[in-house]
């Protein structure tokens, strides 16, 4: 029955995509509207959804519109269980449009079964002039709101100049209150002077479309206010001009502004001009006229580089040019030159060119400025000056300087600290904390380290006068003087400074300074010694002429052995710097001629030196009174040496050619000096002959008594 004729030319008649439903939601025929609806929009070809569950679709419906799915489903069941007509909206949007429909189910009884008959009508006209017809309405009440709302002034005329609209912002620029308004002719702004009236005004905006212009316009209270007006014709819905609408904006203080900058920039000594897009100079302030004692038509018009600032170097007129080619390009240029004023005389500037843009962006002018920094350049040139100046005196100070950053890091080192952290690599940024760690040991380091980050946190110095302690990584005990203090670094952040003084030098001389006091004390006594056994022995037997001749020359003798040893600063004496010494009382010719002496270079003790040096002294004289030196042809041989691997220290004196000497009957102090105290000073054993040609020495000793070692050798 469906399927009948009838039914199906009665549904294919119906406009709207159209479905009978079974009571079991089964769709069982569709008209044509249905079927060419699914071929436009990708839907089944072959059976256009007949024998689909209508119900069943809209149950499993899921996502977007799911919901809306679920309330047809169930108004349908409604239907067909026997409920009324049912309908809703729905959306169906496509990719080229946006479409609403409308689902109605209306009951259906054939033959004692219950259907449905499912309509869907394309609602999207009706749905999109309701949307404007909204959205029309909004704007409407935004412009009303708009209007209101805004800061400026908003005054409607008609074609005779009546005002027909006035906001708040109009209230309160005028002082008039709407209602005071409403209906009257604006010309009650007018000042008494105006020279247009408000006809004059309106025709000028409805001949010329939108205008912008400004005007003067008179308060309530009398005050005149310059008003910028931006004007346009109101049309109505046919396209007819029935009025014009004006934006009034107060922008006297703003001109006031202007006028105030423009007296400002002509009182001060600062460049500004304004160069067209050919390097042109169009305009300039009043301030680099005066200065260079120039007119305006001495410079308006010309190439901005070949004005009198700039032409004196071309060089300067280069660097111009180029500077312009570079703000063209939209870039902000900006150096220190030098300017040309009255006098030939040449001043720094601060010069700067940047592009001027329209509001679409576009570059349209340039405009040069420039302000004096003749001082500020004299003195930065005298801060760096200053600052090389102290850069140079920290860096090769003696003393060492180098500073610890927030982040506890090396930052700067001196020349004069660099030393000390010799065995820290990288230097600069590395940890603060590491690097001692390298340096000393504990405990000290640590003890270093909390004092440089209490000095960091607080601010409060420290000073150490005296630090002894070995180093770590040199293994060397070394002294320093140290003090650190705060400072600000150049980030802005604090940091710690440390100058300190390498006191090792200076302690080791002070050791060396207490040896060698200790050395003349020792040296003096055992001098005093010798001097008074010297005076006693030589005073036995002799003559008060006698002895002080003999005790006198004995003096001399040890004094020029104690000269050498302190010209040595007690570190000893050349065998034949001592032989020498002891020699110079002879005669030159004696010297030169008649006495030989041979040896290696070896350093003698001082003790060596004074024993030694004595005896030399004692043979010398009694060479020249009793020995080979006493004759015209006698000679002398002095010798010295090592022997026995080096062990064993000699020395002998041989005279030849001499007289027969014998030994004396009584032993003097020069005997004991000769055969005993040379002896004893060094450990050693003297053979002593008196031959038929003079008499013959020789002292032997351990060589470590007599030579000093590089183990011996005084710091």
């Amino acid at each position: 029955m469906l399927q009948s004729a009838l039914l199906k030319q009665v549904i294919d008649a119906v406009p709207d995509g159209a479905a009978v439903i079974a009571s079991d939601g089964t769709i069982r025929c569709v008209n044509d509207a249905w079927r060419q609806f699914s071929c436009a929009n990708d839907g089944d070809r072959t059976s256009y959804y007949v024998g689909e569950n209508y119900l069943r679709v809209c149950r499993d419906s899921s996502g977007e519109g799911s919901e809306l799915a679920t309330r047809i489903g169930a108004g349908l069941s409604r239907v067909l269980a026997g409920g009324q007509e049912f309908s809703a909206e729905y959306p169906c949007h496509c990719p080229s449009e946006k479409r609403w429909f409308m689902v109605i189910a209306k009951p259906l009884d054939l033959d004692g079964a219950r259907f449905a008959l499912v309509l869907h009508r394309n609602v999207s006209a009706e749905k999109r002039h309701e949307i404007e017809a909204t959205h029309a309405e909004q704007n409407a009440k935004n412009l009303a709101a708009i209007v209101a709302t805004m800061p400026d002034a908003v005054v409607g005329l008609d074609l005779e100049g009546h005002i027909t609209s006035w906001n708040e912002a109009a209230q309160k620029l005028y002082g008039y209150d709407r209602s005071e308004v409403i209906g009257r002719s604006v010309e009650f702004l007018f000042p008494p002077d105006s020279s247009k009236s408000v006809g004059d005004h309106i025709a000028d905006i409805v001949s010329n479309g939108l205008r912008n212009f400004e005007v003067v316009r008179q308060t309530k209270t009398g005050q005149r206010r310059r008003i910028e007006i931006t004007a346009a014709p109101i049309r109505s819905v046919s396209g007819e001009i029935i009025g014009v609408s004006n934006v009034n904006r107060d922008v006297t203080e703003q001109r006031r502004s202007e006028q105030r900058l423009r007296d400002v920039l002509d009182n001060l000594f600062a460049f500004v001009g304004v160069l067209n897009l050919e390097g042109t100079l169009i305009e300039v302030n009043r301030a680099p006229l005066e200065v260079a004692g120039l007119e305006v038509k001495d410079v308006i018009r010309k190439k901005f580089w070949d004005c009198h600032w700039w032409s004196y170097s071309p060089d300067t007129q280069t660097q111009l040019q180029d500077a312009c080619n570079r703000a063209l390009a939209g870039e902000l240029v900006r150096y220190d030159v030098q300017v040309r004023v009255a006098g030939e005389q040449l001043i720094w500037i601060d010069f700067q060119l940047a592009p001027l843009r329209n509001e679409d962006g576009d570059i349209v002018n340039l405009i040069p400025s420039g302000i004096d920094i003749s001082d500020r350049h004299a003195a930065l040139k005298a801060l760096k000056s200053s600052h090389d100046t102290f850069r140079s005196l920290v860096e090769h100070s003696p003393f060492g300087i180098y500073t610890v950053d927030a982040d506890f890091r090396i930052a700067h080192v001196s020349d004069g600290a660099r030393k000390v952290f010799a065995n820290v690599h990288p230097l600069i940024g590395h940890d603060f904390a590491d690097a001692l760690r390298i340096l000393w040991p504990e405990p000290f380091a640590t003890e270093a380290i909390g004092r440089f980050r209490h000095t960091l946190t607080t601010g409060e110095p420290y000073r150490s006068p005296r630090t002894i302690e070995r180093r770590s990584d040199i293994g060397e005990t070394e002294s320093y003087d140290w003090k650190i203090e705060r400072i600000t670094m150049p980030d802005g952040r604090p940091g710690v400074v440390c100058n300190f003084y390498d006191l090792s030098e200076r302690q080791r001389y002070e050791e060396h300074v207490r040896f060698l006091m200790r050395e003349v004390n020792h040296r003096s006594k055992n001098l005093l010694t010798v001097v008074t056994s010297m005076a006693r022995q030589t005073a036995r037997g002799s003559s008060p002429d006698e002895f002080v001749d003999r005790f006198s020359q004995r003096l001399l003798g040890l004094s020029a052995s104690q000269d050498l040893i302190v010209q040595g600063n007690w570190g000893g004496v050349t065998a034949k710097d001592l032989i020498r010494s002891q020699l110079n009382h002879l005669a030159q010719e004696v010297r030169c001629r008649r006495v030989k002496i041979a040896g290696p270079d070896l350093m003698l003790t001082p003790g060596a030196a004074q024993g030694i040096g004595m005896a030399l002294h004692e043979l010398s004289t009694n060479a020249l009174k009793y020995g080979s030196l006493s004759v015209p042809d006698g000679t002398v041989a002095i010798g010295w040496g090592a022997s026995q691997g080096d062990k064993i220290f000699h020395i002998s004196w041989r005279e030849h050619d001499g007289p027969e000497v014998t030994p004396p009957e009584k032993t003097g102090f020069g005997r004991t000096v000769i055969e005993r105290m040379a002896a004893i000073s060094v450990g050693g054993e003297v053979e002593l002959v008196y031959g038929p040609t003079g008499a013959s020495w020789t002292l032997t000793a351990p060589l470590a008594q007599v030579v000093m070692s590089a183990e011996a050798e005084l710091p």
